[in-house]
């Protein structure tokens, strides 16, 4: 593949999928392509460049798109994740929407579905506590072999075993003609829709929880501020936003802060940013995480320093100054603090 083809297919995906390509995965890239010019009947990889260029080929683009995905997916991934679900923010839910008595969740680049039926699994765990309860997951994704797969509910060998305890295999699980297949109540928990997160989400309605987990970071910042944009305006007042363990939203969006008692990954909207609704605010009945600043002393000149930073990376002040309390007391002289 010479470097203009390549260049090419970047700005195709970017503006299709928002996936960004890098350089070294030039090799990878046009092995994963092959079967897209066999089945397109192109000659070569400028062939398809430049039948890309032309109108009215979303279908050779969603192919394309689809074919240099990465489709890394395994079930309960980051298990300490699962763990925080069930062991607090679902409880905490209930308490919450005890008057509904329904909790809707949005996995958001599910992929084959791995992560929304671990969701549905747990779910089924829960099903004594849940009784009379209306749980909903829907999940999402571009790609229409994805969803298929997910949707069929059908996993190799290799799969189940990447992740899965052997209980739920057991449990969950039957095996017609040697591949796995999760159970039809448990597959019937979930909804499946072709959603790309490039589009409006709006017709979604709010959720509870929301998964976008490990999808970011193939976006350039821009598109991640974006995202977190429309995310922040399909999530309740008082909801989770949860991303990949090692993902933030610090630097790309202004509507979340991180939840202090959670694993790395999970955020709530920002208190302190005007949000659209009504309801209880994600701290209420709790100890925010201001409280620890509560006696701080701030010179005029400090105020305008924090102010310029917190802008440099697209924070608000009181995000700011919560990560600080966060950090805890060593934090304060670097950031030209006084505590009272």
């Amino acid at each position: 593949m010479m470097m203009h083809e390549f260049e090419a297919l970047r700005r195709v995906l970017r503006d299709y999928s928002g996936a960004e390509l890098k350089e070294n995965t030039i090799a990878i890239v046009d092995a994963k392509l092959a079967p897209v010019l066999k089945a397109f009947r192109l000659l070569s990889i400028g062939d398809l460049t430049a039948a890309l260029m032309r109108p009215g080929n979303d279908c050779l683009r969603q192919c394309v798109a689809e074919a240099v995905a990465v489709n890394e997916s395994y079930f309960f991934r980051n298990r300490e994740c699962f763990s925080y679900l069930s062991d607090v923010l679902l409880p905490r839910l209930m308490e919450r929407r005890a008057h509904t008595r329904r909790i809707r969740i949005w996995c958001a680049a599910c992929s084959t579905g791995q992560e929304p039926y671990s969701l549905a699994m747990l779910l089924a765990d829960m099903s004594a506590a849940l009784d009379g309860w209306t749980v909903e997951i829907l999940a999402t994704d571009f790609s229409q072999a994805a969803l298929r797969k997910a949707r069929d509910g059908l996993y190799t060998q290799f799969e189940v075993q990447r992740g899965l305890p052997a209980a739920k295999l057991i449990e969950y699980f039957e095996k017609p003609d040697g591949a796995w297949q999760i159970k039809p109540e448990i597959r019937r928990r979930v909804v499946f829709r072709e959603h790309n997160l490039l589009e409006d989400c709006a017709g979604f309605g709010r959720f509870d929880v929301i998964l976008c987990r490990n999808v970011m970071i193939y976006f350039d910042a821009a598109l991640r501020a974006t995202v977190l944009k429309r995310l922040a305006g399909r999530l309740e007042p008082d909801g989770y936003l949860i991303l990949g363990a090692a993902e933030t939203t610090t630097g790309f969006s202004r509507d979340f802060v991180r939840v202090p008692d959670n694993p790395s990954g999970v955020f709530c909207l920002d208190p302190g940013a005007a949000h659209t609704g009504e309801g209880p605010g994600p701290w209420a009945g709790r100890k925010e995480p201001m409280a620890q600043l509560r006696s701080v002393e701030l010179d005029r000149a400090t105020v305008d320093r924090l102010e310029a930073k917190a802008r440099a990376r697209g924070l608000t002040l009181a995000a700011l100054l919560a990560e600080f309390a966060e950090a805890g007391p060593h934090a304060g002289p670097s950031n030209g603090l006084k505590r009272g």
